[in-house]
């Protein structure tokens, strides 16, 4: 299969959760044999726009980082540009999304439509920003901390409501999903990570 990941992660540096789970994901199924690319932004630590690690190509969109307006924006079109460019050479038979703004970015792009998607979620978008970023005092500020909160989880409903399948990795995560975004509860399929379940076969 020609595997398309997609993420605001990177599998150069496995420094958090997130990356261990992409990184394991693709390494292990490139190993079995299949074509395996990711689709992500391009890190301060990066040094070229693509590499190949472990039989994975990764491939790299800019972001200006220099406000929230301006990496929204350029996520969304540098990502977008940036599927449809590999995409010309690639014919996927399924895209992984693993975050949800890098998945916006290819999900705004027509030719994404008839490939399956599936979404791992590893945790709340909205969430994980709360829990990184102290409630603000002033007024100025609070705006734009409801501004974050407020596009991550808008963001985040639309590219769950696209996916054709969503992964988990517990049924606290599950419960979350259904509670507050209104996912069908037979969309969603729990494979905690590490266990049997998570070694795919090569017919998957």
């Amino acid at each position: 299969m020609k595997i398309l990941f997609v993420s605001d992660v990177s599998i150069q540096d496995v420094i958090g959760g997130a990356e261990r789970v992409l990184y394991e994901q693709t390494t292990r199924l490139a190993a079995r044999g299949h074509d395996v690319h990711i689709l992500t932004r391009r890190l301060p630590a990066h040094q070229s726009d693509d590499a190949v690690i472990q039989n994975v190509r990764e491939w790299r969109y800019p972001v200006n980082q220099d406000n929230a307006v301006s990496f929204f924006t350029s996520t969304l079109w540098n990502g977008k540009r940036l599927f449809e460019t590999i995409g010309k050479a690639n014919n996927f038979d399924c895209i992984n999304f693993h975050q949800p703004f890098s998945a916006f970015a290819v999900m705004r792009s027509a030719s994404c439509k008839n490939i399956k998607k599936v979404y791992t979620c590893h945790s709340l978008a909205f969430e994980e920003y709360a829990s990184r970023n102290a409630k603000p005092h002033s007024f100025a500020k609070m705006i734009a901390y409801s501004f974050h909160l407020g596009s991550r989880r808008w963001i985040e409903r639309k590219v769950l409501s696209q996916s054709d399948h969503i992964v988990v990795l517990s049924r606290y995560t599950r419960d979350k999903l259904i509670d507050i975004y209104g996912v069908p509860d037979e969309k969603i399929a729990i494979i905690p990570g590490g266990s049997k379940e998570s070694r795919l076969t090569d017919g998957d």
